[in-house]
């Protein structure tokens, strides 16, 4: 009697999945046995923190290269779309020069990252987006009755944010559900706003969560309602809601009990966050803008951008007053240092003295963030990256549009256009000699992700290899 071979079953797809998963896990662990103990860190909300100090302790790798790219149906649609003064009137009618506009917070579509979630709002399509951080894949979204025109904040598994319908959102961020919304004014009133319908108090501020409390502002028209909000970040109950001095418009901000408010084009407000009492404001100079950042060391706030005769800056204030100006578009404040960007050049200084450590030239005027000892700078068409200590230009990505957002977070640099575009940087992975040395964690890199193009399930491969 003849005996039948036995049955070799061939490797399924699911085999392999699970083959790979394993693999690329051991991989992964070598890596981590292996290489320099990483800092891996998210960003949470606009500009790193509640101080939107722009600072993380996130180190990228160097050279980078495009991953995926996110690109937008519609592009944004800014509240604020005039033309800046050509004259400063009101400070003694100084001839024309280069006014910027004063309300930058949604020319693009500027991104958080919570682990592998990366979330924008939309202010052209009503919504809020929830992309895989490291594929570009789109996994949830949300619509709402007006524009998102600030980035949601995510806090404990919930992100929130506010819309031009007057409602502010929290949701659960790996699903998209609602949890609850909630809206300051009681009545339904809309008006025709930036060719759309939008209730005639829409939130024009971040959600700022701190210690489980959610503060927000709604409203720009004094006789309409205008309320300056605190609610629970469980459940929305509101906790208190005043009406405050001036139309709030910006990213808010805090500092110990301290609500730092930006007021559009006028000065920011300063509340007690216990109750929303009025504290102090910084009208002193008679200066605003909606971009600002606390110096938490010194107790200062520092905003723009301010208009003088000689061009734009960036004011510094205390509770005392106007202490000092910074001749710049952006600020970065980290230990005794301090970075800033003019239309031109980007500059190191000793803040002690003021000092000017070094200056290079860069037209990268755009936005500016620093993380590790990288500074990264935004400008048309192209992002770059500047060493802390010496200022040299360490490398340059290519962007569609203008880069007026960025975001470091978990290995990944991370960049929104004016073109409704968001840029998706990392380590160039297949350099096997990235550092100067082929050694394991090369190695080992190499390892996992080849795991992943070779996997016949997985399609994404060309996102890995140019």
């Amino acid at each position: 009697m003849e005996r039948k071979k036995p049955r070799i079953n061939k490797p399924t797809c699911d085999n392999i999945t699970i083959i790979s998963i394993i693999m690329e896990l051991l991989a992964t662990v070598l890596l981590i046995l292996s290489a320099d103990t990483a800092v891996a860190e998210d960003w949470p909300t606009y500009m790193h923190d509640n101080l939107r100090s722009g600072t993380t302790t996130e180190q990228l790798e160097l050279p980078m290269q495009q991953i995926w790219i996110h690109r937008s149906v519609r592009t944004p649609r800014p509240a604020w779309v005039e033309t800046p003064a050509t004259q400063d009137l009101g400070h003694g009618a100084y001839p024309t020069f280069d006014h910027k506009s004063r309300v930058l917070f949604d020319r693009v579509f500027n991104v958080v990252v919570s682990g592998y979630s990366l979330y924008f709002g939309s202010s052209n399509s009503d919504k809020v987006t929830c992309l895989n951080a490291r594929t570009g894949d789109e996994l949830w979204k949300f619509f709402t009755g007006g524009p998102v025109r600030f980035v949601p904040t995510v806090y404990n598994g919930r992100i929130y944010f506010g819309s031009d319908d007057g409602y502010v959102y929290c949701l659960n961020s790996a699903r998209g559900s609602l949890r609850w919304r909630t809206k300051a004014n009681s009545g339904n009133e809309l008006l025709f706003a930036n060719g759309q319908l939008a209730s005639v108090s829409p939130v024009r501020t971040s959600v700022l969560v701190e210690d489980d409390v959610a503060y927000w502002s709604t409203g720009v028209f004094p006789k309409l309602g205008r309320w300056l909000c605190a609610g629970n970040a469980n459940t929305g109950a509101l906790i208190w809601k005043k009406s405050p001095s001036r139309v709030a418009q910006g990213y808010l901000l805090s500092l110990g009990q301290n609500l730092y408010v930006p007021a559009g084009k006028t000065w920011p407000v300063l509340y007690k966050m216990s109750d929303g009492s009025y504290q102090n404001d910084f009208s002193e100079t008679r200066q605003g803008g909606c971009y600002a950042l606390i110096i938490p060391d010194e107790n200062n706030v520092v905003f723009g951008p301010c208009y003088s005769k000689d061009g734009c800056f960036l004011t510094v204030h205390n509770t005392g007053g106007s202490i000092g100006t910074v001749n710049g578009n952006f600020l970065i404040v980290k230990n005794a240092y301090s970075y800033y960007s003019t239309d031109t050049q980007l500059f190191k200084v000793k803040r002690s003295t003021w000092q000017i450590l070094w200056s290079v030239s860069s037209p990268y005027h755009d936005s500016l963030i620093l993380a590790g000892d990288i500074l990264f700078a935004g400008g048309d068409g192209e992002v770059a990256a500047f060493s802390i200590g010496t200022g040299e230009k360490l490398w340059t990505g290519a962007v569609v549009g203008r880069a007026h957002g960025l975001v470091a977070a978990n290995g990944y640099l991370y960049v929104s256009t004016d073109q409704g575009n968001i840029h998706a940087f990392t380590y160039n992975i297949f350099d096997l000699n990235h550092n100067g040395v082929v050694d394991m964690p090369d190695l080992m890199k190499f390892s996992s992700k080849w795991l992943n193009c070779t996997n016949p399930n997985n399609s994404d491969c060309e996102k890995y290899i140019e």
